[in-house]
């Protein structure tokens, strides 16, 4: 599964997607949530977006560590952050990025690191 489509409304999921070309996706959580695992999977070169809406809903997002990710949700009454270990004695240099962009209200989200 190279680009993911997840949506829970009243709802909930867990999924660990493996693949060595990922590309990004939507998830979109009202009232509901997910627990998506990508620490099997390799980024595809360039930048890609996962593009998430959550209302009174969230997810948890597990990277791998070596992966470049920048954070750009806007939340109101909500949050979402980047809970992964950065370590200053290894900067991450890579020519793949993965842009996490999109909405939260009153609800949350979280990157992790494996």
């Amino acid at each position: 599964m190279e680009y993911m489509d997840e949506t829970n409304i009243f709802s909930g999921s867990e999924k660990k997607i493996s693949t060595q070309n990922f590309r990004g996706g939507k998830i979109t959580s009202i009232f509901g949530g997910s627990e998506i695992d990508l620490s099997s999977s390799q980024l595809a070169e360039g930048t890609h977006v996962l593009e998430v809406f959550y209302m009174f809903g969230g997810s948890s997002i597990t990277v791998p560590n070596d992966w470049v990710v920048v954070n750009k949700v806007t939340s109101i009454l909500g949050g979402f952050s980047d809970k992964r270990n950065a370590s200053p004695a290894q900067p991450i240099v890579s020519n793949k990025t993965l842009i996490i962009q999109g909405f939260v209200m009153f609800g949350g989200g979280e990157i992790k690191g494996r």
